[in-house]
C-alpha cells in the first residue's frame, strides 16, 4: 500500500494498481519516488538505504547538497561545484536535534550501530523542506525500548508541527500510544479504520487475526537450571566500530535464556559478534569447556555455535540465493551436509 503512494518502481513493473490517491484534495499518481519527494512525501523503508562509505550528515543531505561554484565552472559547467561542508554538517544537526538524538554528523554509516542507522534514515527525510507526509515502516523494529519512546516522542513533535505521519508497526503498544488513528488490513483488505481513544491491545490483535485473543498471558513456570557452565567468557575485548567492547566476562549455563541489555553503541552487539569472530576480538571463550578460536568464524560454527545477525541484509543473508539455500548454506559449508560425492 505504502509503495502505491511513493510510487515505486515495483507496482509498476508487477501491474500497476486500481484505483484513486487523493493528496491535499487533488487525485494524483506517482511514476517514481522522486515524483512523491517533490510532491513532500517522505518514506523510511524497512531495510535501509544508506551509503556506508558516507557520513551521518553526508547521508542526511544527499542529492541536496549546498554547493558553491569554483573556477572551473565556466569550463565545465556546474558539476565542477564545490560542497559547502559547513553548511551540509549545519543543516544535518538541524534535523537530528529534531529527533531529539544525539548523532555525530562526521560518523561514518558503516561504524554506527543499527538503532543510529535508523535516526539518520529519518533525520535524513525530515531535513528535507518540503515533507509534509512522513511514511515510517516499522522504524522501531532494531531499536531498544528507550531509543524507541525517543523516536515517538519525536513523532509527537513533529505532528505538533503539522507534519502527517503514517506509522507502520507489529508493536501494538506503540500504536495505541503514538497514534490518533489506525486502520488494520489482513489478507490486503481494510477491516478496521477507528480512532486509537479507548482501543487497547487486545482489540487490534483480535482484529488483526480475525478471532478472539485470549485475555490472559502467563510466563512460564520456573525451571531449574543446569549446573553445568554452556558458554563462560573471560576478558573479551571487540574492536567493532561503535561496538566497542572491554573485559567483558559471563558465564550461561545449560538451558539458560541469557539477556544482554544496553543502549546503541554500548558495545551489546559487540560480544556475539566478537566471539563469531566477525570483528578483531581477544580474551578467552570456552563452549563446553573446548576453547573456541577467536577471529575465526568457521571455528565458531563448527564448534557448534550460531548466530543471527542484527544485520540481516549484510550479514545474515544471502540476498541474490533462495530459502533453502540460505537454510542450508552453514550446514553446507561447516559441516559438509546435504553433499554427494561426484568423482570421489
Amino acid at each position: 500500500l505504502m509503495k502505491i503512494l511513493f510510487g515505486m518502481p515495483v507496482i509498476t513493473e508487477t501491474g500497476g494498481f486500481k484505483g484513486k490517491v487523493f493528496l491535499r484534495g487533488r487525485e494524483t499518481g506517482f511514476s517514481s519516488p522522486f515524483d512523491a519527494l517533490d510532491a513532500g512525501i517522505g518514506m523510511v523503508h524497512q531495510e535501509f538505504s544508506l551509503i556506508p562509505g558516507f557520513t551521518t550528515a553526508e547521508n542526511i543531505v544527499l542529492n541536496r547538497e549546498p554547493m558553491r561554484p569554483s573556477l572551473l565552472n565556466d569550463f565545465f559547467g556546474p558539476r565542477m561545484s564545490i560542497l559547502e561542508r559547513e553548511t551540509m554538517k549545519k543543516r544535518s544537526q538541524a534535523a537530528i536535534a529534531k529527533l531529539g538524538v544525539k548523532l555525530e554528523p562526521d560518523t561514518l554509516v558503516s561504524e554506527m550501530p543499527v538503532g543510529h542507522k535508523q535516526f539518520t534514515e529519518i533525520a535524513r527525510e525530515i531535513s528535507r523542506e518540503n515533507t509534509s507526509i512522513l511514511v515510517l515502516d516499522e522504524p522501531t523494529a532494531v531499536l531498544t525500548e528507550s531509543e524507541a519512546q525517543i523516536l515517538l516522542e519525536s513523532l509527537r513533535r513533529l505532528a505538533a508541527e503539522g507534519v502527517a505521519i503514517i506509522f507502520i508497526s507489529h508493536r501494538l503498544q506503540e500504536i495505541v500510544e503514538v497514534a490518533d488513528r489506525l486502520v488494520v488490513l489482513r489478507d490486503g483488505r481494510v477491516v478496521k479504520d477507528v480512532t486509537t481513544s479507548g482501543v487497547g491491545i487486545k482489540d487490534i490483535a483480535s482484529w488483526m487475526v480475525g478471532r478472539s485473543v485470549a485475555s490472559d498471558s502467563t510466563r512460564g513456570e520456573d525451571r531449574a537450571l543446569s549446573s553445568d557452565i554452556a558458554l563462560k567468557v573471560e576478558g573479551l575485548w571487540v574492536d567493532m566500530p561503535g561496538e566497542t567492547v572491554r573485559d567483558v566476562g559471563f558465564e550461561v549455563k545449560r538451558g539458560e535464556i541469557f539477556g544482554i541489555g544496553g543502549l546503541a553503541g554500548q558495545g551489546k552487539l559487540g560480544i556475539p559478534n566478537g566471539i563469531m569472530g566477525l570483528y578483531a576480538a581477544g580474551g578467552k571463550v570456552e563452549l563446553e569447556g573446548e576453547s573456541v578460536a577467536l577471529n575465526d568464524p568457521e571455528s565458531a560454527l563448527k564448534a557448534g555455535m550460531a548466530f543471527v545477525s542484527e544485520d540481516r541484509r549484510g550479514v545474515g543473508l544471502l540476498l541474490d540465493e533462495s530459502l533453502d539455500w540460505n537454510i542450508a548454506f552453514t550446514a553446507m559449508q561447516v559441516r559438509r551436509e546435504y553433499l554427494k560425492p561426484l568423482l570421489g
